[in-house]
């Protein structure tokens, strides 16, 4: 019997050890680019910052592989590109390719063709060639945009190599902005997932009179957002019918923390003019600046994002819309886009509510505030706002040193003059002897 069930244990183990390789091999064959410099590569040979900064961030990329296992998983990457490219060029063409056809008049064997020729010759995955609309006759070359993964390697680097606090995570982010003196929205309690509770001094006055909300401190860890709305009569908060106290709240802060870090602040509510859009929740413009060495933030682009979800104020950005601010003068928005859809949007797609013509309210101040941000923390050189437009005032809500700035492009789907994007970059890597040896 003893025998018996010591072999159903082993076979129980390596079950589960051969369904967790699995998976991460799985992982490792639907990587989002190529670890490798592969021969047909156009950057291999390329001459100017954009082909030299494709170059460096290959370069960085391996240099991160320390052990076998990591190895493992660029070479599992690496070899399965040619295949998992196709298939999923193919997969998109089947998904989006009546739309594309629809607006372009390209069939779908040649969407396949020309998503899989970026993909082989510029390190462009499927998904960011139909995100930027690269169909269209006027469309830039795939190699001139600088890719996500490429922007994580460069916050990477340059973290590493800079003496910058890091500020990636959005604690991190809001603590450097208080020490800074920027507005922001304040954190009132964190929840760890070890069960620990740390408040702010003064978090309960500051929550007393406010609506709450409890969301998790990085939204990829789950969309489990609460708002809590302040009832004055009652002398404490409600949601769907339930009364709380502060105390309430914080073991509700608890339970959802199980697993990830949660964060208590205050509800901002957004602008009147921008509150039909958010409904119970609040959107937030996402502003971009690039940091020249020696001189004035650059301002790139703008978007704006659009809570979704059944109850908006506690869904993550994925599940609501993102429209680009076209005219960066008077901050008028463009057609709205969802995530993993092709559709534009001139109107809400539920309440019916404008977009595309709308003009953000105290924009000026949302383009200084943003410039002011960039100058106050200059080590950085693109940088990601997360503003608030409140009735009369802005707050930071949150910022990333590696922002998604792809989001920001697929709108209008055109390029944001990456080259001297590139140039920028490439200035302060070599400012902190990061690129030195890159040609």
């Amino acid at each position: 019997m003893t025998k018996a069930r010591t072999v159903v244990s082993l076979i129980g183990r390596g079950t589960r050890l051969a369904w967790r390789m699995g998976r991460k091999v799985v992982r490792a064959m639907r990587a989002d680019h190529c670890p490798l410099t592969l021969p047909a590569f156009a950057f291999v040979r390329g001459e100017g910052d954009m082909a030299r900064l494709h170059r460096a961030c290959q370069r960085f990329g391996t240099a991160r592989c320390v052990t076998a296992a990591s190895w493992v998983r660029v070479m599992i990457s690496t070899l399965s590109w040619p295949c998992s490219s196709l298939a999923s060029s193919m997969l998109h063409a089947v998904s989006q390719g009546g739309d594309v056809a629809r607006r372009y008049r390209v069939p779908r064997w040649k969407q396949v063709c020309m998503s899989y020729a970026a993909a082989m010759r510029h390190n462009m995955n499927a998904r960011l060639f139909y995100g930027f609309d690269l169909f269209r006759a006027d469309a830039p070359s795939p190699g001139s945009f600088i890719m996500p993964h490429e922007l994580r390697i460069i916050a990477e680097v340059l973290s590493s190599t800079s003496m910058a606090p890091d500020i990636s995570t959005r604690i991190a982010f809001l603590q450097r902005c208080e020490e800074l003196g920027l507005p922001c929205v304040p954190v009132l309690a964190r929840f760890g997932t070890d069960g620990k509770v740390a408040w702010t001094d003064g978090a309960s006055q500051a929550a007393c009179g406010r609506d709450l909300y409890l969301k998790p401190a990085d939204w990829s860890e789950g969309p489990c957002g609460e708002l809590w709305q302040w009832h004055g009569g009652q002398g404490g908060w409600q949601r769907h019918g339930n009364k709380a106290t502060l105390d309430d709240i914080a073991e509700r802060g608890v339970e959802l923390a199980a697993g990830r870090t949660m964060l208590l602040q205050p509800f901002e509510p957004a602008h009147p003019t921008l509150r039909p859009l958010g409904l119970l929740g609040s959107c937030s413009v996402r502003c971009f600046t690039l940091a020249a060495l020696g001189g004035e933030p650059h301002f790139i682009a703008a978007a704006m994002r659009i809570p979704g979800g059944w109850w908006r104020a506690e869904c993550g950005p994925e599940f609501g819309l993102t429209a680009r601010v076209v005219n960066l003068e008077t901050g008028e928005l463009g057609d709205a886009v969802k995530p993993r859809s092709p559709h534009r949007w001139r109107r809400h797609p539920e309440t019916g509510e404008v977009i595309a013509g709308l003009r953000l309210p105290l924009w000026d101040r949302a383009k200084s505030l943003a410039a002011e941000a960039h100058r106050r923390m200059p080590d950085y050189p693109v940088m990601a706002w997360d503003i608030v437009i409140g009735s009369s005032e802005l707050r930071l809500l949150g910022g990333s040193p590696a922002p998604a700035i792809d989001t920001a492009r697929f709108p209008a789907g055109e390029g944001m003059d990456d080259e001297r994007f590139a140039n920028f970059i490439l200035a302060h890597c070599e400012r902190l002897g990061a690129v030195a040896a890159v040609h």
